[in-house]
């Protein structure tokens, strides 16, 4: 151990933090951030930047998790394998697919935004919690 940080934590840390900011900008400005996700969607090229986001996420977080073995480092790998396999090629090959499989999720009646915040708020601690365990990997 000593100084030698873990790729675990720090990836853990990071998908808290992503986590907390999403949370949080559909806690404090769900109009702003669907907002963005309609516009994002609504193109195929944006689509398929956020694909290789994600394919990109997937990427770092089975990295991290292989030097790991522990439970969270499983539970990471298991999650990586799931954004490269389905997240990747779905968005980045069938942008239209992933719009048809998002669209009917996106609120329609933007007066409704009480659950959405309600969801931001529950979401909040779990962010958080995924942080803390992050921290206790480092």
């Amino acid at each position: 151990g000593g100084m030698n940080m873990s790729a675990v934590g720090i990836v853990t840390i990071a998908l808290g933090v992503l986590s907390v900011c999403v949370s949080g900008a559909l806690l404090v400005a769900p109009e702003a951030y669907f907002g963005w996700l309609k516009e994002t969607i609504a193109s195929n090229a944006r689509i398929r930047m956020l694909g290789a986001f994600v394919m990109a996420l997937g990427g770092a977080v089975v990295w991290a998790s292989t030097s790991e073995d522990s439970v969270l480092g499983i539970f990471l790998t298991i999650y990586g394998w799931v954004c490269l396999a389905f997240s990747g090629p779905l968005i980045v090959l069938f942008p239209g697919v992933y719009r048809a499989i998002t669209n009917p999720f996106m609120p329609s009646d933007t007066s409704n935004f009480f659950l959405w915040r309600c969801a931001g708020l529950a979401s909040v601690p779990v962010g958080v919690f995924i942080i803390y365990f992050g921290v206790l990997a480092l």
